[in-house]
């Protein structure tokens, strides 16, 4: 089979695209044809050694959704013929969050698609049965590549993790991302105000366009000063999608009794923060909640509905991997950008 492979950390040039052997199927496990796979910034992150568990040569991609056309021994959740979702683990099955069925929190995991086995940047990918979620009836597999990471994790952290109410302002850094402009729509949906965060003036027309009634255009470490003059008070929640170069910068925005959730490993540089920030003002510092099985099929409906919409920069093929990345890295992506084996 065809697949791009990262044969060690380094520039996007260490991405290869080449012949490798199709898998062979394992017990418990099932055999994808990938449909799409989409290219996330964690991905980025993982190919420049950012990631402590990278291993490699490996196939990268873990936003990926597809067909599954053989199934190994002892699988019982999954037929020839399903369509499904990577979630990016898999789990074991007998820990307590798995118990309740909460499996996206499990504290087992064995597999970590991309990034300890091969992921999604191929024709075929190999996954545990309980790596896998279903596709909506309707998505295409294009769409179904940006549910996880992007879609849901937007939506997942605005309507759950943060809480947001009606009628709050929330701003959303990093919001010309997929996940970013996932949060900014659930933000719309649950009939509060969005604010959007972006380094690019060239963008702020189009974030307008998704639904932001104000759009921030500033390079990333200091636009606390433009919130606070259009809201004195600061914003009630902040989606933070961004990461160590925004983080402080967000809780500065944020009023008294505020929430900030870290979702964005973008820049994963160590953080400097001044907690007095945090514990004068009683904000809350949440750590993202990823999503949950439950959300994740939440949000696919809203997809479905059209009452979010899975923003796409551009499909390209497969080959073109290392083009993905740079594009990313040069932020001139709006949207998520998917290869199609």
């Amino acid at each position: 089979m065809k697949a791009v492979v990262l044969e060690e950390a380094g520039s996007p040039d260490r991405l290869r695209y080449q012949e490798i052997p199709t898998p062979e199927v394992t017990p418990g496990h099932v055999l994808v044809r990938v449909g799409a796979c989409a290219v996330a910034q964690r991905d980025l992150v993982e190919r420049r050694g950012g990631h402590p568990f990278l291993q490699t040569p490996i196939v990268q991609g873990h936003e990926f959704a597809g067909e599954i056309v053989e199934v190994g021994p002892g699988v019982t959740r999954w037929s020839i013929g399903d369509r499904v979702v990577c979630l990016y683990t898999d789990s074991c099955g007998d820990c307590d969050a798995c118990a309740r069925g909460d499996e996206r929190r499990c504290s087992r995991i064995s597999e970590s698609y991309g990034l300890t086995v091969n992921g999604g940047y191929a024709q075929f990918a190999l996954v545990h049965e309980r790596g896998l979620a279903p596709l909506a009836d309707g998505l295409s597999f294009e769409v179904g590549a940006c549910m996880l990471s992007a879609i849901g994790v937007g939506f997942n952290n605005v309507k759950y993790k943060a809480a947001v109410q009606p009628d709050e302002t929330v701003l959303v850094t990093g919001a010309s991302g997929g996940v970013g402009l996932a949060a900014l729509q659930t933000v719309k949906l649950l009939d509060a105000h969005p604010w959007a965060l972006t380094t690019s003036q060239e963008k702020a027309g189009r974030l307008e366009e998704m639904g932001a009634e104000v759009v921030i255009v500033d390079p990333g470490d200091s636009f606390h000063r433009q919130v606070r003059q259009r809201r004195p008070d600061g914003v009630d929640a902040v989606i933070d999608c961004v990461g160590s170069s925004t983080l402080g910068s967000s809780i500065k925005s944020t009023r008294r009794y505020g929430r900030v959730v870290a979702i964005g490993t973008i820049d994963p540089a160590p953080l400097s923060l001044k907690v007095g920030s945090l514990v004068v003002h009683a904000i809350d510092l949440l750590g993202s909640d990823n999503v949950t099985l439950d959300a994740l099929g939440e949000a696919m409906v809203l997809v479905r509905d059209g009452k979010i919409d899975v923003v796409i920069d551009r499909t390209l093929p497969l080959s073109e991997a290392a083009e993905a990345h740079r594009l990313l890295e040069a932020r001139a992506a709006f949207g998520r950008i998917v290869l199609v084996p």
